[in-house]
C-alpha cells in the first residue's frame, strides 16, 4: 500500500521490494532450501457448517492455456500492471492462483495424508477461520506427491488473472536473461498455487448474485411479460426464499428480486421451450444450459434489452446484501442463482470453452503470503 511519502507508484514498489529483502536478511522469512510442499487445512464457517478445505501450496510449471492448465472462466479487462510491477521489484511471487484437479482416484489426497501424518502442523486461530500448516521436506514424500499430481490436469479455480502475469514475467525474464541451462528450467518459469482436489469435501463454489443499477429498464410488467415466453414464474415471498437452505427453489434456474414489493420471482424453464437453443454462437450444450449464460444471454439481453457485461452490473456473493440493495431501493433488481457444480467447470473447461464472467467464487479465498515463492533462486 502506498505511503504518503511515496512519490509515485515506481517509490512504492521499491519500498516493497527492499522491504522483502530486509526480511529476508533479517530471518523474518526463511528459505526452505530443498524442494518441499506446504499442506494447509483451511476451517470455516460456511452456511452455517463448519468445514475444512485441504490445499497443497507448491510449484506448477507455466505452460501456456490449454496445455495442462485450464481457464474456466472469461476474465474482464482490469489491469494486471500491479501484480507484475511488484514481482518486478520484488523478484518474489506473494499471491497465487487457486487450482483444483480431479484426483479421481484420490492417489493425491492419499500421498498427502501420507505426509503429514507424522508432522506437527503450524496452528492459526483466527476469529472464526483456523489454519494448520504443514511443511513436507521429506525427499520420498515430496516426490510420492509430484508423481500423484504430474498428470492431473489443473484447472484455475481463482486467479486467472495472475496465472497470466506469471506467463508475462517469464517471457520478460527470457527476453532479458537468455534461456536458462540446457534441459533445466528456471524459477520463473513456475508460478506457486494453492492446489485442490474436485472432491475435497471444503471445496464449495458460491453464487455470484447480479445488481442492476442505472439501467432504463421496461416496466416490471413487460419484464414478467418477456419472461413468460420462455419460463414459468413462481412467485415466492422473500423471506420465505431468504429463510431456506437455498434461496432459488428446486428446480428454477434463477430468481429474481425486485418485479414485485416482498417477493421474488422464481424462473422454471417452460415446458416445450429450448432455452439452449437461445444462446448464440457455437457452444456445448453444457455452456447453453449453464444458468448463467441463459441469464445473460436470454433474460438480460433478450428479454431486458441490457448488456449483461455492462456498467451497471455489480456482483456478489452475498445474498443478504444483494437482497437489502433491492429493498432499500439502491438497486433496481438483482438475480439469484445456484451455483455450478465443481465437475460443471471442469466439463466446459475441457471443451475449451469458458463460463461467462463472475460464475464462480470458490469459497473462502485462499490467504495471500501463507508462502512467498523466490523467482530469482537457482
Amino acid at each position: 500500500m502506498p505511503f504518503p511519502a511515496d512519490s509515485g507508484d515506481g517509490e512504492r514498489y521499491a519500498r516493497a521490494g527492499a522491504t522483502y529483502r530486509q526480511w529476508i536478511e533479517q530471518g523474518v522469512m526463511a528459505t526452505d532450501e530443498s524442494p518441499c510442499f506446504y499442506v494447509h487445512d483451511h476451517t470455516f464457517v460456511y452456511r452455517g457448517n463448519t468445514h475444512t478445505r485441504r490445499g497443497l501450496v507448491g510449484a506448477v510449471r507455466l505452460r501456456q492455456w490449454y496445455d495442462g492448465v485450464f481457464p474456466h472462466e472469461l476474465t474482464g479487462t482490469k489491469a494486471k500492471q500491479d501484480r507484475l510491477e511488484l514481482m518486478r521489484s520484488c523478484g518474489v511471487s506473494f499471491s497465487y492462483p487457486l487450482g483444483i484437479y480431479e484426483d479421481a482416484a484420490g492417489r493425491v489426497a492419499d500421498a498427502i495424508s501420507a505426509a503429514v501424518n507424522n508432522l506437527t502442523p503450524l496452528v492459526v486461530e483466527e476469529e472464526v477461520d483456523s489454519h494448520r500448516f504443514w511443511v513436507v521436506r521429506d525427499a520420498p514424500a515430496v516426490a510420492r506427491i509430484a508423481q500423484a499430481l504430474g498428470p492431473e490436469p489443473i484447472y484455475i479455480a481463482d486467479g486467472h488473472h495472475r496465472y497470466e502475469t506469471g506467463l508475462v514475467y517469464q517471457a520478460e525474464r527470457r527476453a532479458k536473461d537468455g534461456p536458462c541451462a540446457p534441459g533445466e528450467a528456471c524459477a520463473y518459469d513456475y508460478i506457486p498455487m494453492t492446489l485442490t482436489g474436485f472432491y475435497d469435501p471444503g471445496l464449495f463454489i458460491s453464487p455470484v448474485y447480479r445488481v442492476l443499477r442505472g439501467f432504463a429498464l421496461p416496466s416490471a410488467e413487460e419484464i414478467e411479460e418477456g419472461l413468460g415466453a420462455f419460463f414459468t414464474l413462481d412467485y415466492v415471498p422473500t423471506a420465505v426464499a431468504m429463510a431456506r437452505s437455498a434461496p432459488v427453489g428446486e428446480m428454477a434456474l434463477m430468481a429474481v428480486v425486485g418485479l414485485r414489493d416482498g417477493m421474488i420471482a422464481e424462473l422454471r424453464k417452460k415446458p416445450g421451450i429450448e432455452l439452449g437453443a437461445q444462446v448464440p454462437g457455437e457452444h456445448s450444450s453444457e455452456y447453453c444450459t449453464f444458468n448463467v449464460s441463459i441469464l445473460n444471454h436470454v433474460v438480460m439481453a433478450r428479454v431486458m434489452g441490457i448488456d449483461p457485461d455492462g456498467e451497471g452490473v455489480s456482483y456478489s456473493p452475498d445474498l443478504e446484501g444483494v437482497v437489502g440493495a433491492v429493498q432499500s431501493g439502491d438497486a433496481q433488481l438483482a438475480f439469484l442463482l445456484a451455483p455450478p457444480h465443481p465437475l460443471l467447470v471442469k466439463k466446459i473447461a475441457d471443451q475449451r470453452e469458458r463460463m461467462p464472467r463472475k460464475s464462480t467464487y470458490f469459497y473462502p479465498k485462499p490467504p495471500t503470503g501463507l508462502v512467498a515463492y523466490a523467482l530469482d533462486q537457482s
